[in-house]
């Protein structure tokens, strides 16, 4: 667990989660390229996992979202920090494309981020869901190195097929899993607060917005729309869960 320091700055940071860009749901990748733009100029911008759909290797970025990756690097242009943690649909972005948009690729599971006067757990929200298990046995198998570089080495036809093979695996078993299997484990959530003492925990994942304030408080971010998304905004002051649309 890395931390990361924006004390000193009253601007304002934001935090969203879940896009799943991809070319068939064009409303949704104009809805973030007017968020891209809106909040140029901010302090800071972390994006929480799954900002693609799917995203095959930094070699095989789709041209056909072109227009997202120049929003982002103009957001990075404008002054805005740009943070990036993986998903369960992204976890093999890199490098190549953090520094083709001019963010900061985090490859922790878990980052803390340190406003000075409030500090907040970013997870993407996967490693809480421990009833899916299932779920974190192929989490396990795609985030190993060596699975990683062998996948990497295939051509871009052979990872396209993989990967459709993997995802139609991933609907057949989520079609028999019942809906509090892929949520959260409350338990799971309890060690997490036990462990990090701090203003809240802000993931995604589940596609199950909701700002749970009993306790300490723990803000879900929300799937994207074609309409509006939900997202946070730390406002120098206070944490905000909002609609952008």
């Amino acid at each position: 667990m890395s931390v990361i320091d924006l004390s000193g700055s009253a601007t304002h940071s934001h935090f969203i989660s879940d896009l799943h860009l991809d070319p068939a749901r064009p409303e949704t990748i104009e809805l973030s390229l007017r968020y891209f733009a809106h909040v140029q100029g901010a302090q800071a911008l972390f994006v929480i996992g799954d900002l693609f759909e799917y995203w095959l290797g930094d070699d095989g970025a789709d041209p056909r979202l072109s227009e997202v990756y120049a929003a982002m690097k103009a957001l990075s242009d404008s002054g805005t920090a740009l943070y990036l943690m993986h998903g369960n649909r992204d976890f093999l972005i890199g490098e190549s494309f953090a520094q083709r948009v001019g963010g900061t690729l985090i490859r922790d599971d878990h980052v803390e981020v340190d406003f000075g006067n409030a500090r907040f757990s970013l997870l993407h929200g996967d490693t809480l869901c421990t009833d899916d298990v299932d779920y974190l046995r192929l989490r396990a198998m795609v985030r190993d190195p060596q699975w990683q570089h062998n996948f990497l080495a295939l051509s871009i036809e052979e990872r396209i097929a993989q990967a459709q093979s993997l995802r139609d695996k991933s609907r057949e078993a989520v079609s028999s899993k019942s809906a509090g299997i892929m949520d959260v484990n409350d338990d799971a959530v309890d060690a997490h607060f036990n462990a990090f003492s701090n203003d809240g925990l802000i993931h995604g994942h589940t596609h199950r917005p909701h700002d749970h304030t009993g306790g300490q408080r723990r803000l879900v971010l929300g799937d994207w729309k074609t309409d509006h998304a939900m997202v946070a905004r730390f406002d120098g002051e206070q944490l905000v869960f909002e609609r952008f649309r």
